[in-house]
């Protein structure tokens, strides 16, 4: 289940048929039925669910109830939904332009052999493409299910991706082959929204990876492996050195 993009917001409405429950699912427990005079504050959307659903703080009466609702047509999610609309839009603002007599930081010099580009698909069957020169930072991390510090890789992937893609930054995940509905399982829990395919053909070993440490490439605009690194500061770094050259 991944929950993304928390969110505030208080009304009151005609509640008398809107169910509170204590999960998404449809075997969910009953917390309580709103009444017209219950103040619904929305926290955040779920997604990987089935049908719409949202968790909600209820001031219910005297109390205060936790749980989710899946009623899309409530004036509270209908704005909450609006909000969110609009912060997705928001465009990131460039950087300003250096002092005069500054120059600009000097694009980082290849590291390692130019990244061929690979075709695949997803886990989930759709394809995809690595180095179509449409990126101007191409990120790509080999990692493991069954290594934590793979795991923390991917998911500091999918941070990198949300931080720079409106600055041309893409960003895929591969992982060591595994059991699908194990790997599904975890995939649920960690949020990536980036695309993961299995390595099947030792993309990993061919460019110096280690998926049990969550190595992460980072490669320029003409293919070229400017960075190889488990850590994820000096990964950030080098993506934000090579944004300001371009």
């Amino acid at each position: 289940m991944r929950i993304l993009l928390f969110s505030l917001f208080s009304a009151s409405c005609a509640l008398a048929t809107v169910q509170v429950r204590d999960g998404c699912g449809e075997d969910a427990a009953l917390v309580a039925t709103l009444q017209d005079s219950d103040t619904i504050r929305v926290e955040h959307g779920v997604l990987g669910e089935a049908a719409p659903c949202y968790a909600v703080t209820v001031e219910h009466g005297e109390s205060t109830l936790r749980g989710y609702i899946s009623d899309a047509t409530l004036p509270s999610v209908v704005e909450f939904e609006r909000r969110r609309a609009l912060e997705s839009r928001v465009p990131v603002p460039e950087p300003p332009p250096p002092p005069p007599g500054v120059k600009k930081p000097a694009a980082p010099r290849p590291t390692g052999p130019p990244f061929a580009p690979w075709s695949g698909a997803d886990i989930k069957g759709r394809r995809f493409r690595i180095g179509d020169g449409t990126a101007k930072v191409t990120l790509v991390t080999f990692w493991s299910v069954t290594s934590a510090k793979g795991r923390q890789a991917a998911q500091e992937l999918a941070k990198a991706g949300d931080e720079f893609r409106a600055k041309g930054l893409q960003a895929y995940g591969l992982v060591q082959p595994i059991d699908p509905g194990r790997l599904g399982m975890y995939l649920d829990d960690m949020g990536l929204d980036c695309p993961v395919a299995y390595d099947r053909e030792g993309l990993a070993a061919r460019y110096g990876g280690d998926p049990n440490k969550g190595t992460t490439l980072v490669i320029d605009s003409g293919n070229h492996i400017v960075a190889s690194s488990t850590n994820p500061a000096e990964i950030r770094a080098m993506v934000a050195k090579l944004v300001s050259s371009e």
